[in-house]
């Protein structure tokens, strides 16, 4: 199973330390440390109420990390407890958003245009019993929803996700246009060795982007390296064509990315776990 385990955020080389700037001053998320390396800079910010998101510079030889000009259909989903007050305060603070969407599970979404023009998708959640204070944008992490891809048929991408990246099929809904998956959480089952269950919508869309594209803002799912390359060559066997390997999986940090039947880029990343 490809385990969902966050992503990175892309910002081109120039512009890289004002990005993290930008992320910790306007968003409110920490900076927690960077590295640079052979596939280069990486900034670690923590989320307010949990997780971890990187900022990543378009930077080293690797295709993977090269930038494409079509924007993709992929989204990378944030939290927030109260959509129209995180988007009066971006408002405020010079940040414009897209039409506000609704999700089959009822729950409001639409994308910012975050640092660099980089569209950042956010969907509302309820609190719950988390009484918090946290900093005025109120977009608090990653949420239940993780992940949004659009797509033309559900039910075809539903099984070509089934069975390429072993996610679950919740349900499928072809006269609303929709499918909900699940994959495995990363962090729970890496690091906690437990097992938590991720949100994936696909949703229904004319507006498919007809060549390879890529997201700034980009999803990442976890293999283990002790399975890295079995999993690489078992979709070169499935008659899918990853990229080259950026990296050192084995030793460090590697990853590559592939498309779904609709050109929707898939990042896949690996790294050992301390």
């Amino acid at each position: 199973m490809y385990r969902w385990d966050g992503g990175f955020i892309m910002v081109e080389p120039e512009e890289y330390e004002e990005a993290v700037e930008w992320y910790q001053e306007t968003l409110g998320w920490k900076y927690m440390d960077q590295i640079t390396s052979y596939v280069g800079r990486k900034a670690f910010m923590k989320l307010p109420r949990s997780g971890m998101v990187t900022i990543k510079s378009f930077e080293g030889e690797y295709e993977h990390f090269t930038a494409l000009e079509k924007q993709g259909n992929v989204k990378l989903v944030f939290a927030t407890y109260d959509l129209n007050k995180t988007l009066q305060y971006l408002l405020e603070n010079n940040v414009i958003h897209t039409e506000v969407s609704q999700l089959p599970s009822g729950q409001r979404y639409c994308d910012i245009i975050a640092y660099g023009q980089t569209p950042i998708t956010i969907a509302e959640e309820p609190r719950g019993e988390d009484n918090s204070e946290y900093h005025p944008s109120g977009i608090v992490g990653f949420g239940t929803v993780n992940s949004i891809i659009f797509v033309k048929e559900p039910e075809t991408s539903a099984t070509w996700y089934e069975k390429h990246l072993g996610f679950e099929i919740v349900e499928v809904n072809n006269a609303k246009g929709y499918a909900h998956l699940q994959t495995e959480d990363a962090y729970d089952r890496n690091v906690l060795n437990e097992r938590f269950l991720d949100h994936v919508w696909l949703v229904q869309s004319s507006e498919i982007v007809e060549t390879p594209n890529d997201n700034k803002a980009r999803i990442y799912y976890d293999i283990r390296p002790e399975v890295f390359f079995e999993e690489y060559n078992n979709l070169i066997r499935s008659g899918i064509k990853p990229s080259e390997i950026a990296g050192d999986p084995i030793n460090g940090w590697g990853g590559f990315h592939f498309y779904d039947p609709d050109h929707n880029r898939v990042n896949v990343w690996s790294y050992k776990v301390n």
